[in-house]
């Protein structure tokens, strides 16, 4: 037994330190429950460092007491889940019908955000990167002007085009095109 403890000193300390995080989280969820108010321990924090220390010791098949931790199977299971399908769900945006002084004509829809990145010729090295949440095409003076949005609302680049199909090609090929007359 003391030969198991002299050899794995750090990885236990690392144990301790989870059991502590553990109970004060456990003490927690108690008071809050108990008082009404909502005190925060500090969940799933004590079942990784369990796990942490176990695997670094030699005894490795106890790294599972560490999913005995209900608030990290709780992250596990839920959370993470969550936030992924959340991450994959496609924001539907339906623009109002005019848009900087034009009429939309075309907007798009996707799951992520594109990287623009603009580097002019005469500066070495100064190079810009911008990230563009959507693309609305408007119909403004006789003309088609491609938007690029960030945050739906705060236009980072107009581009003037004749058609919306050069306006298509200035934007990104991972763009979902839909029709403002489709949503009517």
């Amino acid at each position: 037994m003391w030969q198991f403890i002299s050899d794995n000193s750090v990885s236990l300390i690392i144990v301790a330190f989870g059991i502590l995080a553990w109970i004060i989280t456990i003490g927690a969820s108690v008071s809050s429950r108990r008082t009404g108010h909502y005190v925060s321990g500090i969940p799933g924090v004590g079942g990784i460092l369990i796990i942490i220390g176990f695997l670094t010791s030699s005894a490795k098949w106890l790294a599972l007491a560490g999913l005995l931790d209900f608030h990290l199977l709780y992250l596990i299971f839920r959370v993470i889940p969550g936030i992924l399908s959340a991450e994959r769900a496609e924001r539907k945006y339906i623009p109002p019908e005019e848009f900087d002084g034009g009429r939309v004509i075309e907007y798009s829809n996707f799951n992520k955000e594109f990287e623009v990145i603009k580097c002019p010729p005469d500066q070495y090295g100064g190079c810009e990167v911008h990230y563009i949440s959507r693309y609305v095409i408007i119909s403004k003076d006789d003309a088609f002007v491609l938007l690029k949005t960030k945050i739906n609302t705060r236009i980072i680049e107009r581009v003037t085009c004749r058609s919306v199909k050069e306006c298509r090609m200035h934007a990104s090929d991972k763009a979902k095109w839909v029709s403002r007359q489709a949503n009517e």
